[in-house]
């Protein structure tokens, strides 16, 4: 049933909290797995005022999926990297295209309400325009809505 298993992460805990689902699913059904997650580009005046060290952060979230990757290995499942750079929802969706995902895992934040409405939801967004289903794990501790 599921053949490509597409774990987006971002370096969060409560991201993590969807690993032992894509363990789960990609052990299950033998699935390939690609971990994946996108540097954001700022642009304009955020980029300039957030005075980020690109190189630096991208370093910092190589290292951090290769960590994943080897945790992986650990439950033998030889998993993929990907890291994108750009808009994060964005990259989820041309990459899940791409890499031709039947499945997309990925937590929820813990944002409601006003806080979903005013900065967005990456999960949201995903949901509504991937080309397969989506697996969202809800984050312990976030409130109901």
């Amino acid at each position: 049933m599921y053949e490509r298993v597409l774990l987006t992460l971002d370096t969060s805990e409560f991201a993590e909290r969807a690993i032992p689902h894509a363990v789960a699913v990609a052990t299950a059904f033998d699935a390939n797995l690609c971990i994946f997650s996108v540097v954001p580009v700022m642009q304009g005046d955020d980029a300039a005022a957030a005075n980020i060290d690109w190189d630096a952060e991208v370093a910092h979230i190589e290292e951090y999926l290769a960590g994943v990757q080897k945790a992986l290995r650990g439950h033998g499942i030889d998993a993929e990297i990907e890291l994108r750079r750009g808009n994060v929802t964005e990259e989820i969706l041309i990459f899940s295209e791409k890499f031709e995902a039947d499945l997309i895992i990925m937590s929820t934040h813990g944002r409601s309400g006003l806080g979903r409405w005013v900065y967005g939801s990456v999960a949201d967004r995903v949901l509504r325009y991937a080309d397969c289903p989506v697996l969202l794990v809800r984050a312990a501790g976030e409130p109901d809505e």
